[in-house]
């Protein structure tokens, strides 16, 4: 009797469009729509685009796959692993699947799998392929990208408050998060609150996402001339 209760009380629960909250362990997989939520499941690689979301349902990351042609899958990170607010990161081509309590993942059009509650034995389910269409070729990201011609040489120029104007420093990066406003001072803050930062990387809105973004690193990289970013050392 107590089984049926609580069974019944999932469905309830399924039916009211409650958020799903993963429990670290063994990949579970749970229908929904045309896109299947693979809990605890991590899909690394093939991104085109992340960003913050403004809730922690991984619904919401995988509503914006389906009506994205480029999108073929995506994974939803939850609140605290990169950053306060859940993430989303849609991919466009299919990446290996990986247990991981992090996170949910999603193929587009892909069907429902049941793999043991124990885990998986031997390899993980195959991934679907996309029905739709062939998958876009790969754009580079912003670290990728050639630097424009003309740059400078020698030392980076400085701004103000020791901020280098239109420099990266790629690599070495320990965490990366949003800012609420588009002010590299935010992100040069953070890393001086932060014991292991030791340079900064502050990327221009519109180049990583819609926000401005902040990357921390844990040794001072290289300095090359973008446009996109503005850089500095602790």
């Amino acid at each position: 009797m107590r089984t049926v209760l609580m069974s019944s009380f999932a469905l309830a629960a399924l039916a009211a469009g409650c958020t799903i909250v993963q429990q670290p362990g063994a990949p579970a997989y749970v229908s929904s729509g045309t896109a299947a939520l693979e809990v605890n499941v991590d899909r690394p690689g093939s991104d085109y685009r992340s960003f913050d979301l403004a809730s922690a349902r991984p619904e919401e990351c995988r509503d914006t796959c389906l009506v994205e042609p480029q999108c073929v899958a995506f994974t939803f990170v939850n609140p605290g692993v990169q950053g306060p607010r859940a993430r989303c990161w849609l991919k466009s081509a299919v990446p290996a699947q990986t247990p991981n309590a992090c996170c949910v993942s999603g193929v587009k059009n892909a069907p429902a799998e049941q793999p043991q509650q124990t885990g998986w034995v031997g390899t993980p389910p195959p991934a679907a392929p996309p029905v739709e269409q062939a998958p876009p070729p790969r754009q580079p990201t912003y670290a990728e990208q050639a630097p424009p011609p003309g740059g400078w040489s020698g030392a980076p120029p400085q701004g103000r408050h020791g901020l280098e104007l239109n420099v990266d420093r790629r690599g070495m990066d320990f965490t990366s998060f949003d800012l609420p406003q588009p002010r590299p001072n935010l992100c040069r803050e953070a890393c001086m609150r932060d014991a292991r930062c030791a340079a900064f990387t502050y990327v221009n809105p519109g180049v990583q996402g819609p926000n401005a973004r902040c990357w921390l690193k844990t040794a001072v990289p290289p300095p090359v001339p973008s446009n996109c970013c503005i850089s500095g050392e602790k």
